[in-house]
């Protein structure tokens, strides 16, 4: 696959949907013949018009002469912003550059590797992109993806990891805090935790890890201190929020 460096354009916001009660499927439309080529896992830059940037992960997996992506998106209802996004996207047009990333599949993965996908809330934007290309190409190695929320009703896509399921891909889904225990028969806790538990068929995978820095550092250091390489742990926040 041929990357070029990262270039501007502008597109059109083709679909809204809303997929729970704060997160949104926007799908865009490249008002050029197609966007360009990317990694599966990178992430594109929305540039607002009051000259904020937007980072947000191609939850789409790649493909030749691509007209679509799709993104994820929380609104913040606190945050000013948040609040400009929704409305650019709501005026129906959006100047983003792309790709941009370096957390992502390489350009000729071993077929056998076996993958940890980690995902806190819509990190699971990035983890679909690079899930779908891999069924898309039928990966033969193991895939596993922990997807961490914090109730039940925050697993935004609850149907999707599930259809995946039935095509090979491991899924665990963790919720951190549950009100109604009838309301929930899966793992609790900490996303980490989950994985330290199931370490021993972990241990040789290619890893990528997606959240906010705090989640993706405390994995980090848990995972490192039970033994996993850490040449194998890939997230964006060690490039975008490095520690001293």
């Amino acid at each position: 696959m041929q990357i070029s460096e990262s270039s501007g354009l502008r597109c059109s916001v083709a679909d809204t949907q809303l997929l729970s009660s704060d997160i949104y499927r926007i799908k865009l439309t490249a008002e050029s013949d197609c966007f360009p080529g990317y990694y599966p896992g990178q992430y594109l830059v929305v540039h607002l018009q009051n000259n904020e940037n937007n980072c947000f992960s191609i939850a789409s997996a790649p493909q030749k002469n691509q007209q679509h992506l799709e993104l994820h998106i929380q609104q913040l209802k606190g945050s000013p912003n948040s609040q400009q996004l929704f409305r650019e996207i709501k005026e129906g047009v959006l100047n983003v550059s792309l790709p941009a990333g370096n957390c992502h599949l390489p350009d000729s993965i071993d077929k056998q590797q076996p993958l940890l996908f980690i995902a806190a809330g819509t990190g699971f934007s990035q983890m679909k992109s690079m899930i779908e290309y891999c069924l898309r190409h039928r990966h033969h190695g193991e895939m596993h993806l922990y997807w961490g929320a914090r109730t039940p009703a925050d697993f935004y896509l609850p149907n999707l990891p599930v259809q995946w399921s039935g095509q090979g891909v491991h899924y665990h889904p963790v919720v951190s805090e549950t009100y109604h225990e009838d309301d929930w028969c899966g793992r609790h806790g900490l996303l980490y935790e989950a994985i330290l538990v199931d370490r021993e068929k972990l241990l040789d995978c290619q890893t990528y890890i997606s959240g906010s820095p705090q989640m993706v550092y405390a994995t980090y250091d848990a995972m490192i201190g039970d033994g996993f390489p850490e040449k194998n742990l890939h997230s964006d926040v060690f490039d975008y929020a490095p520690r001293k």
